[in-house]
């Protein structure tokens, strides 16, 4: 199409899927590399299709909440009227504790355009292809999964937890296998996630189905998805998060029974022997947790032995 062709078809689109109109003529980006100036409005044109920006996904890291990722774009496709995220390249590298361990982390559009093609069709994690813009850089269309993260999930149960460890517990540990399988299977392929946490799980609202999301991270340690499957697991058994704090503040007849030994090795200030706080939580799963604690006696070498082990709960429940 020729420019004035194509911002007409452009608005035509818009006024097609209801969309609020544009203030002025829409402003069109072939190139991605300065994805900053790329904002609300404008229109990523990538691979013959055009995409209306909708805003910027955001996330919580390093203490800090909601801050906007500014290279992840909320999107919607002028062509089919579908949502979908665009992930731009994004040059970044920092460097993360593993107990007495500093883990360095970069960003990887290539790795997770890898991951995108092995997992094609396999609907435990996030769906979409990758293709270049005009300048070369590899942008990585998603398809939109209508859910919510791990941690809000759980936490937006409202029951006790002794109730959600008897009522909800069961299926979602179920699931839960089904995740800690989908990340062996990347391993076996040679690929990892890189970046497990609990919002890059997403709990999908219709089916309940646990989903894998954002795996552009690449680290320099051969085991980090092994134990950031333990901050999965915590997450689920716990309910959310237990601190040492949350249990001195509300239970302070246990604080002579915690030591450093309970604690996570990811998080010094999460409780990772929930035996302690949750005496219902049964032996053979809390020992599962304890292989991803401080004190942990033994540590596992796969993530296949921390299915078999989760299994073998499963059972017992």
């Amino acid at each position: 199409m020729m420019s004035g062709d194509l911002e007409a078809w452009i608005i035509d689109q818009m006024a097609h899927f209801g969309l609020e109109l544009l203030p002025g003529r829409p402003v069109i980006f072939d190139d991605t590399t300065n994805y900053m100036y790329i904002d609300r409005g404008h229109v990523i044109q990538l691979g013959g299709e055009l995409f209306l920006v909708r805003g910027h996904e955001k996330e919580g890291r390093f203490g800090v909440d909601e801050q906007p990722k500014f290279w992840v774009k909320r999107a919607i496709s002028l062509t089919n009227g579908q949502k979908y995220i665009l992930k731009l390249v994004c040059q970044e590298a920092f460097k993360i504790q593993i107990g007495t361990r500093q883990v360095t982390c970069s960003r990887s559009g290539e790795k997770e355009g890898q991951v995108l093609q092995l997992v094609r069709g396999d609907h435990r994690f996030m769906q979409g292809h990758a293709a270049r813009d005009s300048r070369g850089n590899l942008v990585r269309t998603i398809d939109f999964i209508d859910g919510t993260d791990l941690l809000s999930h759980v936490c937006g149960l409202r029951m006790s937890h002794e109730d959600y460890f008897r009522d909800c517990f069961p299926s979602l540990l179920a699931r839960t296998i089904t995740a800690f399988q989908a990340i062996r299977f990347l391993n076996d392929n040679g690929l990892s996630h890189g970046d497990i946490r609990n919002d890059h799980i997403l709990v999908e609202r219709d089916t309940g189905a646990l989903r894998w999301i954002d795996f552009d991270l690449v680290e320099d340690f051969a085991d980090f998805d092994l134990w950031s499957l333990g901050n999965i697991l915590h997450c689920v058994v716990a309910k959310g998060f237990v601190s040492f704090r949350d249990v001195v503040e509300q239970r302070p007849g246990l604080a002579p029974s915690l030591s450093d030994d309970d604690a996570s090795v990811f998080f010094r200030h999460r409780v990772m022997n929930l035996e302690k706080v949750y005496p219902y939580v049964p032996r053979t799963l809390n020992e599962v947790l304890l292989r991803f604690s401080r004190g942990a006696r033994a540590c596992y070498d796969s993530i296949s032995q921390v299915v078999q082990d989760l299994r073998e709960c499963e059972a017992c429940l």
